[in-house]
């Protein structure tokens, strides 16, 4: 676990220095694609937990597998959910529909070892390699694990400047899926609205000490983005990754096997 850990504080020190980072997301809750995924490249990966399957012995397997540090995304900002990934291993939390400054101002407690905040200490967990590096990890991403709010909302989007005054807040990466559809644009991330939201976001994230981050459909996008202001971008996931290539594949056999 030592290399896993040194990996998950230089990740945090990259967020703090503002450090462009790539990022690839699981949802399959497999531990064959979080390794393989691992190996690639990316600086680290984020782990789905709000729309994916696996319980707690799947995310243990999976931040087992992974040779780069692991976020994991939670679908509210509950203690007991954000204290059992990081003490698993998680490197941070990311927190999907981030629509308030109280739900970040949680969040970020959640993360935090009283008194700071309200995540009581285990030093048996496999995040302290259970035990052996207690106190080289209490010291470093115990202490302050990377902390990533999805604004994915109208609220969220209406009380951003509010959010962006939480101290402990890492990123804020823009749901614009989620986003357009709450405005009433489902699979219109072009819509006028949309785009106005997403700049008007981009702007105010532009403004704050605080890393904007965002999907990237691709290499063009990435570019357009990063010149935006964007520092962190996710490119796919293991789902879509093998569901492309299955498509690619059979279209390449029915082209050889009419």
């Amino acid at each position: 676990m030592k290399d896993s850990v040194s990996s998950a504080e230089n990740l945090r020190h990259r967020f703090k220095s503002g450090n462009a980072l790539r990022a690839s997301w699981l949802f399959l809750g497999s531990p064959s694609t979080t390794e393989i995924l691992s190996l690639v490249g990316f600086d680290f990966l984020i782990l789905d937990r709000e729309h994916s399957p696996g319980d707690l012995d799947t995310l243990y397997h999976q931040l087992r597998a992974s040779r780069v540090p692991v976020i994991v995304r939670v679908a509210s900002p509950d203690a007991d959910a954000i204290k059992l990934a990081l003490d698993a291993g998680a490197a941070g939390i990311a927190l999907s529909n981030l629509a308030s400054q109280e739900d970040a101002a949680a969040l970020v407690r959640a993360t935090r070892y009283t008194p700071r905040g309200t995540r009581g200490i285990q030093r048996l967990s496999r995040a302290s390699d259970y035990g052996l590096g207690w106190d080289s990890y209490r010291r470093g991403t115990g202490a302050a694990p990377v902390v990533i709010g999805l604004i994915e909302t109208r609220g969220g989007h209406h009380n951003l400047d509010d959010i962006l005054t939480v101290e402990g807040l890492d990123c804020v990466f823009v749901g614009a899926v989620d986003l357009a559809c709450d405005m009433g644009h489902v699979d219109q991330m072009d819509h006028k609205e949309v785009r106005d939201a997403i700049r008007d976001i981009e702007g105010r994230v532009a403004l704050s000490t605080v890393m904007l981050g965002g999907l990237a459909s691709g290499a063009e996008d990435a570019e357009e983005k990063v010149a935006r202001g964007y520092r962190l971008l996710t490119f796919g996931s293991d789902a879509l990754y093998l569901r492309d290539g299955a498509v690619a594949a059979e279209k390449q056999s029915r082209m050889v096997l009419r």
